[in-house]
């Protein structure tokens, strides 16, 4: 049984990918931390609905109920957007906009995240090699 076609694994491989490139993100703006006119830059969240059509045999088709509704475009081959967002700080004399001390608290924070999900994908395994022993034996 390949526990790539679950779902649940699917969408918990999805998550770990898009944290992955997260981190590299990160870890590229603190290296950049003293290059004159670096700004920090960040990747973009996939939406929801992207992976849970992503992770379904069957896709769903989303339909917009309200015209005040926002359209997504779901991620596409698991590239995720880097992007780089509007500096809420001020800018160091030579151009830089990365602060280390935000860096390190959303490293903390994927870190955190990767950890949680892992345990879940963990759990869920675990949970299947107890239900696959027990039509075994």
């Amino acid at each position: 049984m390949d526990l790539f076609n679950l779902s649940l694994v699917n969408i918990a491989k999805n998550r770990l990918d898009y944290l992955s490139e997260r981190q590299k993100v990160i870890a590229a703006n603190i290296a950049n931390a003293d290059t004159p006119g670096y700004i920090s830059q960040d990747v973009e969240e996939p939406d929801f609905a992207g992976l849970v059509k992503n992770s379904m045999s069957a896709p769903l088709k989303m339909t917009v109920t309200n015209p005040k509704h926002m359209a997504s475009a779901p991620v596409q081959g698991g590239m995720y957007k880097v992007y780089t967002p509007k500096p809420d700080t001020a800018l160091t004399i030579d151009g830089n906009g990365v602060n280390i001390e935000d860096q390190l608290n959303e490293a903390s924070k994927v870190k955190s995240e990767h950890e949680r999900i892992l345990t879940i994908y963990n759990k869920y395994k675990a949970m299947l090699q107890t239900a696959n022993t027990k039509i075994n034996s």
